[in-house]
């Protein structure tokens, strides 16, 4: 009795016998026939089997999920047991569209989709599955509460661990300016703040690297962190121990179903993505979806330049390893873009390898320097489209992209994919659209203009690469346009990098010529500023109704004249393109418009930003734009000039 055989034996001749005695039980019931009004009786009527209906009535009467039957029309024919203590009646008749108002008022299209779907009822959560069925003509519906397991999944959920990084973003800056006393202070001041921000959310930190920490939370936390938005950067900002350069703080999260090493990819994804837009902000990262919170004060100018040399001698290292060198700026071309490529151009021609560039003056920002470009003998040969950019690129070409991230703003997009390297030298903060093909990523928010970032690679080259007066005067022509004429966004490395251009020829007559606007460019700005209106106080809204030629210098100038109106912390300008309507928007920094353009698939800085709105009209831009504003002032409680 003891062999393992024996008990085996023994449970599988109980279940045969079991087995048996249910079928004899059923054939018994057999004998008193079915109900009428029941769906054994429907099924025998129709022609099927009598034992088969009756075992089938038997069995579904009596189980816990509500079965129903009922015509096109949604009127029921048949319901079991189960389906009455679902829905808490002694009886279910007549239409189940009013017995469950949650269901479609067309409920013949609901079961023709022949698809799940979820419904509240008195306190429970129903999941409904439908199947058509010819005899009688009809559906079959099966109801299963799932209250119970949707509360378990949640918890399940809320247990799920999230990974978050965190770093410091002007640590050795801010650390620097001040006394060496204090400095243990500031460093033990964060770490205080830190974990007691940790603990609180009963997470774990572990700091990991000077400035740098691991914290995990479950996502129940994660939604806590969220419903405050992250306020704990808030309380990072606001140490004041000496130093007058805020300490900023930028946290990659990484949430998902995934493993946990996919988890912590996602982390490390979402803190370059924060870092990429300047830091100051929290990226909270799933595999399909990316959410922003922060960034509310401007990028620090880094002291240091060691950055720029590594990547001047990477730069360099790929340009001689290149068959030929293809300079790309981005859709509608500005000078900054313009003088940024003019600029790399002229280092890959020093360094003896064919050259293309690619640039696009379709919106006539370039008139003034695309004359003197196509009559320059040393750019004006190596000036091409898109498209005979795209006949000339192979495996071993360099593509170099000036001022832009988005693959969906370059000239020839295409170009991506046929190259054997991609460079990316940018201003811009990262979004969720990014080139990642690139090998070189050369991204600083802090930086006035991608020609200033251009100027300082070439510091590093060496002697053998010089720029020509035109190259230089186009790049500080570039500088001059973004920084607003050294405004916004200026530190001293813009002015440095304004000196070299002096030194390297750029002539004061020839940017003058190519920052003076036409007779008609004043005209129609004058004519958006006169009128543009007021909202929310402080913001101010221009338009351009209709489409004219240099609508994007209009618009981008006309957003600077407006921001220059007393109390004004933000200005934004709709105009009309072919395509439909694009925004130029600017801010004095209290307001952050690439957040807020995000949301209508643009970007940008803090102070400057822009959004394409396709197949839409000024109507409708407006709208959306002013949900966006009052959403943003509530989020984060922007006071008015007026209050």
């Amino acid at each position: 009795m003891d062999s393992p055989y024996f008990w085996l034996g023994l449970v599988l001749g109980l279940a045969l016998g079991l087995g048996v005695l249910v079928i004899w039980w059923h054939l018994q019931k057999m004998k008193g026939g079915a109900p009428k009004n029941s769906a054994a009786s429907m099924a025998i009527d129709d022609g099927y089997p009598d034992y088969l209906c009756r075992i089938f009535a038997d069995i579904v009467e009596d189980v816990s999920l509500g079965v129903a039957i009922v015509d096109p029309k949604g009127e029921i024919l048949w319901s079991n047991k189960g389906l009455h203590q679902l829905l808490k009646r002694d009886e279910v008749k007549g239409n189940l569209a009013e017995l469950l108002p949650g269901l479609p008022i067309n409920i013949h299209n609901l079961l023709n989709s022949k698809k799940s779907m979820q419904l509240s009822f008195k306190g429970t959560v129903l999941k409904v599955d439908s199947k058509q069925i010819d005899q009688p003509q009809g559906f079959v519906l099966k109801f299963e509460d799932i209250t119970e397991k949707l509360s378990l999944c949640q918890h399940r959920q809320e247990d799920k661990p999230v990974l978050v990084l965190m770093q410091i973003d002007n640590l050795a800056e801010t650390l620097q300016e001040i006394e060496e006393e204090e400095r243990l202070v500031l460093q033990s001041t964060v770490d205080k703040i830190l974990t007691e921000w940790a603990l609180k959310l009963e997470g774990f930190l572990k700091k990991y690297g000077e400035g740098r920490y691991l914290v995990v939370m479950s996502q129940e936390s994660l939604r806590e962190c969220q419903k405050n938005r992250f306020d704990i950067m808030d309380r990072i900002r606001e140490i004041k121990l000496g130093n007058t350069i805020p300490v900023t703080l930028s946290m990659g999260v990484g949430v998902g179903e995934e493993p946990i090493i996919d988890i912590s990819r996602l982390a490390n994804q979402g803190l370059e993505l924060a870092l990429g837009r300047g830091g100051d902000q929290a990226v909270v990262k799933w595999t399909d979806k990316v959410l922003f919170y922060g960034g509310k004060s401007n990028v620090t100018e880094k002291k240091t330049k060691v950055r720029a040399r590594v990547v001047a001698n990477t730069l360099r290292f790929y340009i001689q390893q290149a068959s030929n060198v293809i300079v790309m700026g981005h859709e509608s071309t500005d000078l900054d873009s313009a003088g940024a490529s003019l600029g790399i151009a002229k280092v890959a021609m020093d360094f003896g390898k064919p050259v293309q560039l690619v640039l696009d003056n379709s919106t006539g920002t370039l008139d003034k320097l695309w004359v003197m470009i196509k009559e320059d003998p040393l750019y004006g040969e190596r000036l091409v489209t898109g498209e005979e950019a795209l006949a000339r690129a192979n495996s071993e070409t360099l593509l170099v992209i000036c001022d832009t991230n988005k693959p969906s703003l370059l000239v020839e997009e295409g170009l991506i994919s046929q190259v054997g390297r991609i460079a990316i030298i940018d201003h811009h903060r990262r979004g969720e659209e990014f080139i990642s093909e690139a090998q070189l990523i050369y991204v600083e928010p802090y930086a006035s203009s991608t020609s200033e970032l251009v100027t300082e690679i070439i510091q590093y080259l060496g002697e053998e690469v010089t720029l020509d007066p035109l190259a230089a005067s186009a790049m500080l022509g570039g500088i001059m346009v973004d920084s607003k004429y050294f405004i916004f966004q200026t530190g001293v490395r813009t002015f440095e990098a304004a000196g070299f251009l002096r030194r390297m020829g750029a002539g004061s007559k020839v940017v003058r010529k190519l920052l003076q606007d036409d007779f008609d460019v004043v005209v129609e700005r004058s004519r958006v500023v006169q009128n543009a209106k007021i909202v929310f106080e402080n913001i101010v809204l221009g338009f351009l109704e209709q489409e004219v030629p240099h609508s994007t210098i209009i618009a981008a100038e006309a957003a600077d004249s407006l921001l220059s109106i007393e109390d004004m912390k933000a200005s934004f300008v709709l105009y009309k393109v072919p395509e439909g309507v694009n925004i130029s928007a600017r801010s004095n920094g209290e307001i952050n418009v690439q957040v807020l353009l995000e949301g209508l698939g643009g970007g940008g800085h803090l102070t400057g930003a822009g959004a394409q709105l396709k197949d839409t009209g000024l109507p409708e831009t407006e709208e959306k734009l002013m949900v966006l504003l009052e959403a943003y002032m509530e989020e984060n409680q922007v006071e008015s000039s007026g209050q």
